[in-house]
């Protein structure tokens, strides 16, 4: 393995040169691993090999100076095979440091006529030797920092061209150091542009005036348009440091439709994952919507409430291999039927702009059937038809979701049966509000606890009359209802809040029984029943129902 003397070895030898021009004697330079890095004999030809115990050794293991007047004197010297044959007389050696470590050694090689006169000079040959150590660190020192720029230059170049937006570095002068591929690619620029201008590569005034004013850029609208290139976005620049001495300048450019992508996944739930969402989702429907997120399959939500069948899409979407390709959202609606097909299935539509990403369907039970006759031929292919010699493909994932009972209008004509075929294979049941107790009751702590921080209140708390209050109090599906009640309970209130309290607010009023739905009060009854510690024979008895009967509402009804 190289050492780092070893690795200026051209260095080294000329280096040894310079020195024994100077105090005209041999000279030998070596490394930790005692190879000869460089060598200067002026009266010996020997001395290409040390050895273990040699006294240029002992300079290295002992790292420190060492002397010697007379070879004779030394038992080591005397016990060597060559002793007779050495014609070196005295010695003076010093170690040579990097950062606290001996990798080396300068030593001289004294004959009988130089010994004298040397040694008379000791001290100051020593520190002659001693200094002339210190620019082999130095250079040393040099080189790892070259290398080492070199490689932050390299890795830099390398996450450059990872990104997909357009960068360009340059010095301050506008000579281009590092293009990325995206930027060649965009530009259209063969190969390497380094050392062109940027301003002659691209004569824009943005540019020109950068570099007369270098006042920096953010986020500037950039127009450029020459043959087949064209380029609308934004330009942003930054001053960077190199070597912590010079400087250059950072171009990044970025496309108006990778802006919009963005934007449109902000505002479609990119934030939105089944982690958060577990307040408003039963556990068994989150682990469910996670395995078919990470397959292709086409997903179809049945639930009562839009919000929370949006919140599971999104969940869904966040989850799957998709996630960066964007959520766009449908609402069907009969009152733009002339307007649907072309929104849908036109060439610029939202199908086509969908490609490799995911679209969601609010309301699919409200897409006219001409439409839906459509679809399903979609779903298999991805082609769209333009007209009757063109057509058109996008890789589309579908999430369907539907707030009525799709089977009951295809049983009445309503609804396309084979699109419904192809729809239910992989779909979920989401509850609405009140379907679940334990899913409500996530969906109070959860607000409530939101709204305690936000105006301090932390010693707000429900009784338990005040809970169920809430829970038979008629939502009709209103999630943002439910969240303003919430609001405003923590704002009007401190400490525990009872049923009674709720009812002087004067914003709640009293759902009779009559008003609730035949399974609402099912569902409330066996829940009681449940909470009573009957058993599931005694229940069914008491509901005049079957035991089978009664298995198959508990599932409906999630109660265990």
């Amino acid at each position: 393995m190289e050492t780092r003397l070893g690795s200026m070895k051209e260095f080294v030898q000329r280096f040894t040169d310079i020195i024994s021009n100077t105090v005209d004697t041999d000279v030998i330079i070596v490394d930790n691993n005692l190879t000869v890095i460089g060598n200067a004999f002026r009266y010996f030809s020997l001395y290409n090999k040390i050895e273990e115990g040699s006294v240029i050794y002992e300079v290295i293991t002992r790292k420190e100076k060492v002397i010697v007047a007379d070879k004779s004197k030394l038992d080591k010297c005397r016990a060597c095979k060559q002793f007779e044959e050495c014609k070196m007389v005295g010695f003076a050696g010093v170690p040579i440091f990097y950062d606290n470590y001996v990798i080396g050694a300068i030593a001289l090689i004294l004959p009988q006529h130089r010994v004298k006169t040397l040694l008379e000079t000791l001290d100051t040959s020593v520190e002659f030797l001693e200094n002339m150590a210190e620019p082999l660190s130095g250079k040393l020192r040099n080189m790892d920092e070259n290398q080492s720029l070199a490689r932050s230059v390299a890795e830099r170049e390398i996450l450059m061209d990872l990104l997909n937006d357009c960068v360009v570095y340059t010095d301050l002068f506008g000579n281009i150091q590092h293009a990325n591929q995206a930027f060649r690619k965009h530009f259209m620029i063969r190969g390497s542009c380094a050392g062109r201008k940027l301003q002659n590569l691209i004569p824009h005034k943005i540019f020109t005036d950068y570099f007369k004013e270098a006042v920096e850029l953010e986020g500037e609208r950039f127009f450029y348009e020459s043959g087949e290139v064209a380029f609308y976005g934004i330009v942003s620049s930054r001053r960077v440091g190199n070597n912590g001495m010079k400087f250059g300048v950072m171009f990044c450019l970025r496309t108006l439709s990778d802006i919009v992508k963005d934007v449109n996944m902000s505002q479609m739930g990119s934030m939105v994952t089944f982690k958060w969402a577990a307040w408003a989702l039963p556990q068994g429907l989150t682990e469910r919507a996670k395995a078919l997120a990470v397959t292709p399959y086409n997903i179809l939500l049945e639930g009562k409430n839009w919000s929370i069948n949006e919140i599971v899409a999104k969940g869904i979407v966040n989850a799957s291999e998709r996630s960066l390709n964007g959520l766009k959202k449908i609402f069907c609606d009969n009152m733009y039927r002339d307007l649907l097909e072309t929104f849908l299935f036109d060439e610029f539509g939202e199908l086509r702009m969908a490609d490799k990403g995911t679209v969601l369907i609010h309301n699919i039970e409200n897409l006219p059937l001409y439409l839906q006759e459509r679809l399903p031929k979609f779903l298999k292919t991805g082609r769209i038809t333009v007209n009757s010699y063109r057509h058109m493909y996008s890789d589309v994932r579908f999430i369907f979701s539907a707030e009525k009972d799709l089977k009951c209008m295809v049983e009445k004509g309503y609804f396309l049966e084979e699109l419904y075929l192809q729809m239910m294979e992989h779909r979920l049941e989401v509850p609405g509000i009140q379907d679940d107790r334990v899913v409500f009751q996530k969906m109070l702590d959860s607000g409530l606890a939101f709204y305690k921080e936000k105006y301090r209140k932390r010693s707000v708390q429900l009784s338990p009359d005040a809970a169920n209050f809430l829970w038979k109090y008629k939502w009709n599906e209103n999630l943002n209802l439910l969240e303003s009640k919430l609001e405003t309970i923590v704002r009007r209130n401190d400490g525990l809040v009872t049923e009674a309290e709720l009812r002087d607010m004067g914003t709640f009023h009293e759902v009779p029984k009559e008003d609730m739905s035949l399974s609402c009060l099912e569902k409330e009854k066996i829940a009681e029943l449940l909470g009573c510690g009957y058993s599931k024979t005694e229940i069914a008895k008491r509901l005049g129902i079957g035991r089978a009967t009664l298995y198959r509402k508990l599932e409906e009804y999630h109660l265990s």
